[in-house]
């Protein structure tokens, strides 16, 4: 019965804390002065993770690893989550890249 007791909170926590994912570069506001970047972050307890609408796929620590083409001037990087009980979950990142000519 214990046993099955710390498996129930263990679900529920899950259930109450809802899909997490944190974008780790770039960072908010950077300054960049090449456009092809390499997007760093991770996700947990998540059933589907999308990086500017193109899926994406973590290793098993959650972590992912994603390369982005972009353009100069501002630019805005948002990867969505859908968790595993149908909560949705989103975070932006605004970028500045200026190229030299």
């Amino acid at each position: 019965m214990a046993s099955f007791f710390v498996y129930f909170i263990f679900i529920f926590q899950s259930f109450w804390r809802g899909p997490q994912i944190t974008i780790d570069f770039p960072e908010e506001g950077a300054g960049l002065s090449n456009s092809h970047i390499l997007v760093r972050g991770r996700g947990h307890d998540i059933t589907k993770l999308e990086l500017n609408g193109r899926l994406v796929y973590t290793d098993e620590n959650g972590d992912f690893e994603e390369e982005l083409i972009l353009a100069s001037g501002l630019n805005i990087i948002e990867l969505k989550a859908d968790g595993r009980f149908g909560r949705k979950i989103s975070e932006k990142r605004m970028v500045m890249v200026k190229l030299t000519e």
